[in-house]
Order: structure tokens, then C-alpha cells, then sequence
């Protein structure tokens, strides 16, 4: 059973998902499998560097996420090209993620899960949100303020993302009330696990 974790920016995806990998769960997290679909070697390298040119690069060689995604944050064309790499491995990889684990519970986090159409690629999907002023202090601690009003500007509104949501979780309190939403999240997966 794939689950997907999405939300926007600073919503507390990774806090959820941090909870479900200390209950035992695998998470995989879809900007890792992103970063590492770029690194030497591995299918997207070449093509990234193609588009992008060799300032992209650090002084090993590898691709510099950080320089890249201050490249395509700031020019929407830019970011399309990037994702019409990135996108079909990403999914790649998810589906292989998906029948390596399909006797069991586990989770992909990806942000931009409903914006690019992967809703397809699972059971369930699961929707963490916060108050926007909430979301954009949490992730300007991380990113700074301009650049995380800038991404969040990227995602869909939750009004579009609750179309295709099968849970809610409300990050919107304290941690025990974030882990307790958390701890019945997994109560009502493991009983539908049970009834396949």
C-alpha cells in the first residue's frame, strides 16, 4: 500500500513523516529521490547538465542542487525544463518503490504530488496543512522569507490539493497534537491494510 504525504511549503510534511519512520515505517521523500536521480552517473545527470551548462557544477563534478534550484525558482520556464527531466525518473522510481513494498505500508513525500499529476501513483494521499502565516514563518527559518513566499507561490492552493486528499492532517497546534493525528493515521491505514 503507497501512500503520499504532500502540503505546502512549511506545512509540517516532514515532521509527519519523521513520526511514521520513528513508528517503524519506510518514507521515501520525492526532492531525495530528485537530488539523487541528478547525481554523476544516474539517468538525469547528463541531460540536466545539457540544459543547464557546467556552471551548474561543483568543483567534483556533481550538480549543484542549491545553485539549480536558484536558477529555476526564479524563471518558471526554467523550472519546466527541469522537471521534464526530473519528473518521469522521479515516477520511475516511485513505482518501483511501489511493487518492491507492496506487501507492506509505506510512504512517498512530495510536495508537488497534485500539482504534477502522480495522485495516480497511490492508495491514498495524505494532506498536512497549516495557516499560511504558520507555513511561511516555518519555512523562512529555513529558506528565508522572500524565497519561501516565492515557492509557496509554485503551489497549488489547498482548496485544489483537498480534491484528491483521502486524509487531512492539521499541523496547526503543538507536537502532541500533530503526532496523535499521526498515531491515528496509521491506526486507520493498518485497518484498511488488514482488510485487502
Amino acid at each position: 500500500m503507497l501512500i503520499g504525504i504532500t502540503g505546502n511549503i512549511g506545512s509540517g510534511k516532514s515532521t509527519v513523516s519523521k513520526f511514521l519512520s520513528n513508528a517503524g515505517y519506510k518514507v521515501f521523500n520525492a526532492d531525495e529521490i530528485g537530488k539523487k536521480v541528478l547525481l554523476r552517473g544516474q539517468k538525469g545527470y547528463d541531460a540536466v547538465l545539457e540544459k543547464f551548462g557546467r556552471q551548474i557544477l561543483t568543483e567534483k563534478g556533481e550538480i549543484d542542487t542549491k545553485k539549480l534550484a536558484s536558477i529555476v525558482f526564479s524563471d518558471k520556464k526554467k523550472l519546466e525544463e527541469l522537471t521534464s527531466i526530473t519528473h518521469p525518473l522521479i515516477v520511475e522510481e516511485i513505482e518501483s518503490i511501489k511493487t518492491a513494498y507492496r506487501n507492506q505500508i509505506v510512504f512517498v513525500e512530495a510536495a508537488v504530488l497534485v500539482e504534477y499529476g502522480w495522485q495516480r501513483l497511490f492508495d491514498f494521499i495524505v494532506t498536512v496543512f497549516a495557516y499560511r502565516g504558520q507555513r511561511l514563518l516555518r519555512a523562512s527559518k529555513k529558506f528565508g522569507l522572500k524565497e519561501a513566499i516565492r515557492r509557496d507561490s509554485f503551489q497549488l492552493p489547498y482548496r485544489e490539493k483537498l480534491k484528491y486528499s483521502d486524509f487531512l492532517i492539521c499541523n496547526t497546534k503543538d507536537m502532541l497534537h500533530l503526532r496523535n493525528q499521526v498515531l491515528s493515521l496509521i491506526h486507520c491505514l493498518e485497518e484498511l491494510k488488514a482488510c485487502e
